[in-house]
Parts: structure tokens; C-alpha cells; sequence
């Protein structure tokens, strides 16, 4: 078989368990995704002295605190790896990274992932954030959205006074919540998702995200 990414040939050993699962990603091609490393304790965004971003202040300013655990960089190989699970619709990728995922389970915790509108679930026919939630842990779909414009659209102030495109069809009885997500751009999605989760009862509600968007990069966030 051939790497997904690299389209390189790969040999898989042969284990009881890959009557049920397969690896579909080469060892190199995992190793591409940058870790995290100092940054913002809110949102992951690097930095050298582990200070709370300008971005997160801001956010703080308008009275919504909501911390981001983000796992990896948006930069070239995270790009790369993103299209071909998002576009491309290759699900089985995901597998590469769901240990790194699991790692961040915690008890007592409702996992909700970020939907998507109907047009572009209808479109894609799976929510990616749906997909890397369940790698983590049991799920909850709390949140409708409408459609609107894609955030790839938007510039980075529209992005932010958008409306709020979330909606809670009913009250969210559970306590803590953590939001799953694919890429943090500018926060904007994850604190309009926490602000109508807090709106319909969440009494705390934080965030995972795959990867975290350079302020640096030039690549346009997905």
C-alpha cells in the first residue's frame, strides 16, 4: 500500500488488529507536524516568553475567556495534511493522529465538536471536527449552525463581527464542555461556539484545536 500523503509505498506488519485498523499514513510523513512549543497559554500561538497573545487579550476585553489547547502548527505540512483530510476526503488519516489526541482525554468531560452548516455538510458529507472529536473521547452535537459566508471569505476583522452563526436547539444540562476543532485561525468560531454553549447553561467550556494558524505564515487559514 502507499502513503496517503507521500504516496510512497509503505509495508504495514501484519498484527491481529489490522484485521480492524490500518495505517494509512507513513512514520515520515507523521513526523512532519510541528508540535507546539512556547506560546500563548490560551491559544497556543508561539512565542518566546509564554505570555498571553495580543489576540487572547482582546478576547479577555470583551468578557470572554475561553483557553484553546492547540497541538500542532498550521504551517506547510500541517496545510498539506489538512487538505487531504478536509477536501480530499481521505476520514482514515485521521488515525495518525489520534494518539496525540486521546493523550488529551480528560474524565467528566463532554466533548462537542464545531459543526458545519448544512449546505457545506451536505457538500463535504462529514464534519471533520466531528471525525477528530471521537478520537478523543464520547460526543455531544449541542450546536447547530446556520449558513453563512465561510470564515475563508472573510478577512480577519470581518471574521471577528460576524454574527454569531451557533445555536443550542436545547439546554446543555452536562458541566464541562470541551469544544473540538480543526484549525484556530482568529478565535472567532470557538468564542461565538462557547458564548451560545455558556448562553444555553455550560457552566465551563474550553477548547481543542488540531492545529494553530501563524500570525507569521503566509498561508491563507482553511
Amino acid at each position: 500500500m502507499r502513503c496517503l500523503l507521500c504516496n510512497e509505498p509503505m509495508t504495514v506488519p501484519w498484527t491481529p488488529a489490522t484485521l480492524w485498523r490500518r495505517d494509512w499514513v507513513c512514520s515520515s510523513c507523521e513526523t512532519r507536524l510541528t508540535p507546539l512549543g512556547t506560546g500563548c497559554p490560551r491559544c497556543g500561538q508561539p512565542n518566546e516568553t509564554g505570555e498571553t497573545c495580543p489576540d487572547c487579550i482582546r478576547w479577555l476585553a470583551l468578557g470572554l475567556d475561553l483557553t484553546v489547547r492547540c497541538l500542532y502548527a498550521y504551517d506547510e505540512a500541517g496545510v498539506e495534511w489538512l487538505h487531504r483530510f478536509k477536501f480530499s476526503g481521505d476520514v482514515v488519516i485521521a488515525s495518525s493522529v489520534a494518539q496525540a489526541l486521546r493523550r488529551l482525554r480528560s474524565s467528566g468531560v463532554t466533548y462537542v465538536p464545531v459543526p458545519l452548516g448544512e449546505a457545506r455538510l451536505r457538500e463535504r458529507r462529514f464534519n471533520q471536527a466531528e471525525v477528530l472529536a471521537r478520537s478523543i473521547g464520547m460526543t455531544k452535537n449541542y450546536l447547530g449552525k446556520l449558513d453563512v459566508s465561510s470564515q475563508r471569505e472573510l478577512g480577519k476583522e470581518e471574521r471577528r463581527h460576524r454574527t454569531n452563526p451557533f445555536t443550542v436547539p436545547t439546554s446543555v444540562k452536562c458541566g464541562k464542555i470541551i469544544l473540538v476543532d480543526d484549525v484556530y485561525t482568529t478565535g472567532t468560531t470557538l468564542h461565538q461556539a462557547a458564548f451560545s454553549l455558556r448562553q444555553a447553561g455550560a457552566t465551563e467550556v474550553s477548547a481543542i484545536c488540531l492545529f494553530r494558524a501563524l500570525n507569521k505564515s503566509k498561508t491563507r487559514p482553511i
